[in-house]
C-alpha cells in the first residue's frame, strides 16, 4: 500500500499543483476584469461628472425661471384684483348716477307737464275767448292765429323739446357709462 499511498500522494500534489495554477490563473483573470470594471466605473464616473456640470446650471435656471413665473403671476393676480375692484367702483357710481337721473325726472317731469298743461289751457281758454269775440271782427282772427303760432307753438313746444332733449342727453351718457 505504500505505493498506492504515494501514488495517492503525487495524484494529490499534482491536482493541488493544478488547483494552484487554475485559482492562480483565475485571480489574474478576475483582476483583469476587475480593472476593466473599475476602468469603467471612472469612465461612468467621469461621464456623471460632464452633465452633472452641465445640468446644474439648467437647474438654477430652472429654479429662476419658476421664481420669475411665479412674481409674474402674483401681480398678474393683483392686477386683476385692481381691475375687478374698479370695475365694481364704476358699476356703483353708474348706478348712483342712474336713481339719480331717475330721482331727478320723478321730482321735474309733474311740475312741467303740470306747466304746459297750464300753458296749454290758458291758450284754449284765449282761443275760445277769441272764438267768441271773432264772430264780428275779422283782426280779433287774425290775432288769434298770431297768437297760436307765436306763443302756442314755438315758445311751449321748444321749452319741452328742450327738457326732452337733455333728459334723453343724460339718459344716452348713464347707458353708455353702463355699458363701458
Amino acid at each position: 500500500m505504500t505505493e498506492l499511498t504515494q501514488y495517492l500522494n503525487i495524484t494529490s500534489v499534482i491536482i493541488q499543483i493544478i488547483l494552484f495554477i487554475t485559482f492562480i490563473i483565475l485571480v489574474v483573470a478576475l483582476i483583469r476584469v476587475l480593472r476593466k470594471l473599475i476602468l469603467k466605473v471612472d469612465d461612468l464616473q467621469r461621464d456623471v461628472n460632464k452633465y452633472k456640470d452641465k445640468v446644474e446650471p439648467l437647474i438654477d435656471d430652472t429654479h429662476e425661471a419658476i421664481k420669475r413665473v411665479n412674481n409674474i403671476s402674483d401681480k398678474i393676480e393683483n392686477g386683476v384684483d385692481s381691475v375687478n375692484d374698479a370695475i365694481s367702483n364704476v358699476k356703483d357710481v353708474v348706478n348712483n348716477v342712474v336713481e339719480f337721473e331717475q330721482r331727478i325726472q320723478r321730482k321735474i317731469e309733474p311740475p312741467v307737464f303740470d306747466t304746459i298743461n297750464t300753458y296749454i289751457a290758458i291758450i284754449k281758454g284765449i282761443k275760445t275767448f277769441i272764438e267768441k269775440i271773432k264772430s264780428g271782427r275779422e283782426s280779433v282772427s287774425e290775432l288769434s292765429e298770431e297768437l297760436d303760432s307765436d306763443f302756442y307753438d314755438d315758445e311751449i313746444r321748444e321749452e319741452y323739446n328742450d327738457i326732452n332733449k337733455e333728459l334723453n342727453d343724460v339718459r344716452k351718457k348713464l347707458e353708455e357709462m353702463k355699458k363701458g
